[in-house]
């Protein structure tokens, strides 16, 4: 975390050099329905980063975790009228690499070596919509469908059973499971914008395996509230400070987590 801290305020020395006296118009954190300018980039240090391709396509991967858990998405732009934009990802998942790398024993092990992880993936498809509701405020929603490949040999106590993580990764014990967001975004005042998410986590299917080892996790759901502040730094860069409010049903019964957290997000036009 303090590496973290340390690599954030550098970026943000970095760039309030650069800001000079640029025209700060207001720039997305999250994902959304439009589609990057081709050749533009965004990402951010825990959101996945997005490449425009042409006006209908965009790649969408974090750079640094596709290292460890390879996991990419085609998002392709099929309605575009006034104030409204329609778009859906296509993409895959391959969570092999990451859970082999904490499977150990002692310190830094968080899956017992005594399990196999086997090749498994996961394909996701969804649609999401954003509105316009005025030059600096914009609303978005989205729901989504995957299901999970090759993971019959995926034992229930592999599963890592935390906050964030495991709703990302139940697909994989479940089988299958759906997620609807709600995000609102925009300007709040001067150099400072506003990010309110709400993301819903449901796997309605049954597992045998898995439901036997833990029975309270029959159709488990996960719900996440985030609010986050991000001030402009820079015409191409902000600073965020949040918390994410978290629900969820766990092997170990249902629970409710406060996460704080510190975030950035860089477009390079």
């Amino acid at each position: 975390m303090k590496n973290i801290i340390i690599i954030l305020l550098l970026i943000v020395t970095f760039n309030t050099i650069k800001a000079g006296d640029e025209n700060k118009s207001f720039k997305f954190y999250d994902e959304t329905a439009n589609i990057l300018k081709a050749g533009d980039i965004k990402y951010s240090l825990f959101g996945k980063g997005e490449y425009g391709i042409n006006e209908n396509f965009s790649i969408i991967l974090h750079p640094l975790m596709f290292l460890l858990s390879p996991s990419a998405d085609l998002k392709y732009n099929f309605y575009k009228e006034a104030d409204l934009v329609i778009s859906s990802f296509h993409g895959f998942n391959y969570p092999t690499l990451v859970l082999n790398l904490i499977k150990n024993k002692g310190t830094g092990g968080v899956i017992s070596p005594e399990f196999d992880i086997p090749h498994t993936f996961s394909i996701r498809n969804a649609v999401i919509a954003t509105y316009k509701i005025s030059a600096e405020h914009y609303l978005s929603a989205g729901l989504g469908f995957e299901f999970a490949l090759n993971n019959g040999d995926l034992k229930p106590g592999t599963s890592v059973d935390l906050p964030v993580i495991l709703p990302r990764t139940m697909v994989y014990y479940k089988n299958a499971g759906f997620d609807f967001k709600i995000i609102s975004e925009g300007k709040l005042i001067s150099d400072f914008d506003y990010h309110l998410k709400s993301d819903l986590f449901i796997f309605p299917f049954e597992d045998d395996e898995y439901d036997y080892e833990y029975q309270s996790t029959s159709n488990s759901v996960f719900w996440e509230f985030t609010g986050t502040g991000f001030w402009n730094i820079s015409e191409t860069f902000k600073l965020g400070v949040g918390g994410m409010l978290c629900y969820g049903t766990y092997p170990f019964g249902t629970q409710w987590h406060l996460i704080p957290y510190l975030d950035f997000v860089k477009y390079i036009e």
